[in-house]
């Protein structure tokens, strides 16, 4: 298959790559943004001051954040990155599975092999995010 016949069959694909990439640049200027407003909340309270009520306000738009001895963490983050892994290297073995039972007779088994390694990557990136985690 020449890049040419790829793009040709696969033109469409650019859409939703160009979705997830702005969705990923949304949450990590979120995340920036909920960090800054935290780390100068926490200025005003190591100073002794009262932090100002739009501050305030904009720290309880992320309610979901409690306060532990690393500073501000989604309690629920540990729990994802172990849930992640595991369902992400369920798939890549499943799929891993599938190319190797179908991949000696079909031209399009190459598919399944795409599928598997992108899901092991993924794994990989839990697992990491599992073990460099804020720990309690």
């Amino acid at each position: 298959m020449s890049f040419e016949e790829f793009f040709r069959d696969f033109w469409w694909l650019m859409f939703p790559v160009f979705g997830m990439f702005i969705a990923f640049m949304g949450m990590v200027q979120s995340e920036s943004r909920s960090r800054k407003v935290m780390d100068l909340i926490k200025s005003y309270v190591d100073q002794g001051k009262e932090p100002p009520p739009e501050l305030l306000k904009l720290a309880a738009q992320r309610s979901d954040y409690d306060m532990d001895m690393n500073g501000w963490t989604p309690p629920s983050m540990r729990n994802n990155s172990a849930w992640s892994f595991f369902m992400f290297a369920g798939l890549a073995a499943g799929f891993a599975v599938a190319y190797a039972f179908i991949g000696q007779t079909e031209d399009w088994a190459w598919v399944f092999l795409a599928v598997a390694v992108t899901m092991a990557v993924m794994a990989v990136g839990a697992l990491i995010l599992l073990i460099t985690g804020a720990k309690r």
